[in-house]
């Protein structure tokens, strides 16, 4: 089964991995959908056709990076082509650990049928991916557990109307997948979908005010004296203690076993260990760890804002081009907009942030720039993007991905809510 000590072979193209959650009706987030492709600059070593090296390549990638580290115990999606799924390789993976999406490019013909039938007969679940309706289905959803609907640009007596054939088939599960707004959310649980992705996921904002909180300001401060020079030690002590709460989430964070400091019980103590610039990471760490208090969908949000700070900052380092400190604070602000719910230019009037930040965040222009637009495209599967922001980069992207994903997941363990 997957492993996640494996390396990537040497002949191995490199794999762009992304992943987006799928929440339940509780909000929760129960799975989430892995997207995977080969490298569009990649191209054929040895006797082996493009097709059958992208294949092996894309579900060899997830084995040897494995699922743990990419979703943390959740079930994981994993996307099948015809070649995938008549040719067995998905027995690769655990049929407990994920649900098989089929693509909706695949022409369900027999040897599709038989090989759907056999995968569920070995415990594995099957999506049908972007259902369309077609006749030519129907065979697939006597033998499918999930359907997933695009509901986007859909009303209510639109979708009502489309799935109304489905509702036959008692055993299935729906899926609305691109769910924009809250309004579209209260109306697919109504017509009985029970599993959700989509932008509206990724925009907590919707949820909460508008203003920053007490707790939040008070961070916000606090950074501005860490960014100045001329504020002595005395005075950032006297500035933690007058907010406890905060003085014991840095006390907890220094000693945290991540960090290997042991019984640290002052806070100039604490400054001294970990730096001006590190204490200034934790605490927009803490500042968004706040916000993923508030609910499951602003949790995964949080998670979200991490992956990119990671991200652009390993690459940063990976290439020696540009300020990796830079490139995390430019991935971690990019989403502090959605996350505390004001304009980006709103939030960095409250943090201290340089003229090249600010240019990145509001105009996606300056040295920074060209980092954060290559997350963006990776989140969104954009692969000849990707490509093309990539060549430079000197970097496996997907083992990236998956590195920040993982540091994410940690710290937000540490990290205790202001």
């Amino acid at each position: 089964m997957a492993s996640s000590s494996l390396p990537l072979p040497p002949t191995a193209q490199d794999v762009c991995l992304a992943r987006q959650p799928i929440f339940d009706l509780g909000n929760r987030c129960v799975a989430y959908e892995l997207l995977y492709r080969a490298n569009a600059v990649s191209t054929s070593a040895g006797g082996f056709s493009v097709d059958a090296m992208c294949s092996d390549t894309a579900l060899h990638a997830v084995v040897s990076i494995g699922l743990d580290r990419l979703t943390a115990g959740a079930p994981a999606w994993i996307n099948l082509g015809r070649e995938h799924l008549v040719a067995d390789l998905y027995r690769v993976f655990n049929p407990r650990e994920v649900v098989l999406e089929l693509l909706e490019t695949i022409t369900p013909d027999q040897l599709v049928i038989d090989a759907c039938r056999r995968a569920v007969s070995e415990g594995y679940t099957i999506a049908l991916d972007d259902f369309e309706g077609k006749s030519s289905w129907v065979p697939l959803l006597e033998i499918a557990s999930i359907v997933k609907v695009d509901v986007l640009g859909h009303d209510a007596v639109s979708l009502s109307a489309f799935i109304a054939p489905l509702r036959r088939y008692t055993h299935l599960k729906l899926l609305a997948e691109r769910v924009e707004t809250g309004s579209m959310r209260v109306l697919c649980a109504k017509l009985g979908f029970s599993l959700f992705q989509g932008y509206y996921f990724s925009r907590p904002e919707t949820l909460g005010g508008r203003a920053l909180s007490l707790q939040q300001v008070t961070i916000a401060n606090l950074l501005q004296l860490l960014s100045d020079p001329e504020v002595s030690e005395r005075a950032l002590d006297e500035a933690f203690g007058s907010h406890p709460s905060l003085s014991y989430a840095l006390l907890r964070i220094v000693n945290s076993a991540s960090l290997g400091f042991r019984n640290v019980e002052s806070i100039p103590y604490a400054v001294q260990l970990l730096g001006r610039a590190a204490l200034s990471r934790w605490l927009l760490i803490l500042l968004v760890s706040g916000v993923a208090s508030r609910n499951p969908i602003a949790q995964e949000a949080v998670k979200h804002a991490l992956v990119r700070a990671r991200f652009c900052e390993i690459i940063s380092a990976t290439t020696g081009s540009g300020d990796p400190s830079a490139r995390f604070l430019v991935g971690l602000l990019s989403r502090f907009d959605v996350l505390l719910g004001l304009p980006m230019s709103d939030v960095l009037d409250r943090l201290p942030v340089s003229a090249d930040v600010r240019d990145a965040l509001l105009h996606g222009v300056g040295q920074h720039a060209h980092v954060l637009s290559l997350i963006e495209a990776y989140e969104h599967a954009a692969w000849e993007t990707v490509s093309e922001l990539g060549t430079t980069t000197g970097a496996s992207l997907g083992e990236v991905y998956v590195q920040a994903v993982t540091w994410a997941e940690s710290r937000l363990s540490v990290s205790p809510t202001p």
